[in-house]
């Protein structure tokens, strides 16, 4: 926001003073000159797929924030875990009648993938999953795994089974997923700017036809080979559910 506000400010400064016919420019401070520089270079190289900086750091940096809160969240929830356990061997503390193991009470009610997208007319249907260092789509358009990462790609088939053409347009349902697992390493999609991504998915698919997207996922370097369920976070419009992928 602090950058923001800098470029405009120093955008209005300037138009303002060709405006006047002002004859000396308003020399920026080192530190005001860095602020700017910095803010219009990462603009630029955001969406470079051929820079180091851009796409690649983004992730990282929301991966890292990600992290961060469910490590909060699991601290949180042992602490809770342990002063329930504490209470519970107080003398004279007894079980509440009815009360089952926490695993149990905690088991999702899974629903398939068309359910969780709420899609009308198309078929969402998990097909396969695959570990790569790199996922390429095309020349301009692949996504590397980070250091100390290999990308598990799902692949996911949209089908028309209906007799007529059907528009599909997932993005404006502006869908987030986040895949467990082995009900242990709990990672978000990475945002990508792939043109099958199943998250920004828009358009025809004529009848009896299918369309191929894929969802990237960033894990730790090794998971693929240890693989023994995947499960599939998936929240619309504020609405979440969890699909059983494996």
């Amino acid at each position: 926001m602090k950058k923001n506000r800098l470029a405009a400010g120093a955008l209005t400064l300037a138009v303002s003073m060709m405006a006047c016919g002002c004859s000396q420019m308003y020399e920026l401070t080192d530190s005001e000159e860095a602020a700017v520089v910095n803010y219009a270079a990462r603009a630029v190289t955001k969406f470079n797929l051929k820079q180091t900086e851009g796409i690649s750091n983004v992730a990282v940096l929301e991966k890292r924030m990600e992290d961060e809160k469910l490590g909060a969240q699991e601290k949180e929830k042992e602490k809770q875990r342990e002063q329930s356990q504490t209470e519970g061997t107080k003398p004279g503390a007894t079980a509440p009648s009815g009360s089952t193991d926490v695993a149990q009470q905690e088991q999702p009610s899974y629903v398939s993938l068309n359910q969780a997208l709420k899609l009308g007319g198309i078929d969402a249907v998990y097909r396969s999953y695959e570990t790569a260092a790199t996922y390429e789509q095309s020349e301009s358009f692949m996504v590397t795994a980070n250091d100390g990462n290999e990308l598990l790609i799902l692949h996911i088939d949209l089908k028309n089974n209906s007799n007529k053409k059907a528009n599909c347009d997932i993005f404006s349902k502006t869908p987030t997923f986040r895949l467990t697992v082995n009900k242990k390493e709990s990672v978000p999609a990475d945002t990508t700017l792939l043109l099958n991504d199943l998250s920004t998915y828009q358009g025809e698919i004529q009848p009896g036809n299918k369309q191929g997207t894929v969802l990237v996922f960033q894990v730790k370097k090794g998971t693929g080979k240890k693989i023994k369920e995947i499960e599939l976070e998936v929240a619309v419009n504020g609405a979440s559910s969890v699909v059983k992928v494996l």
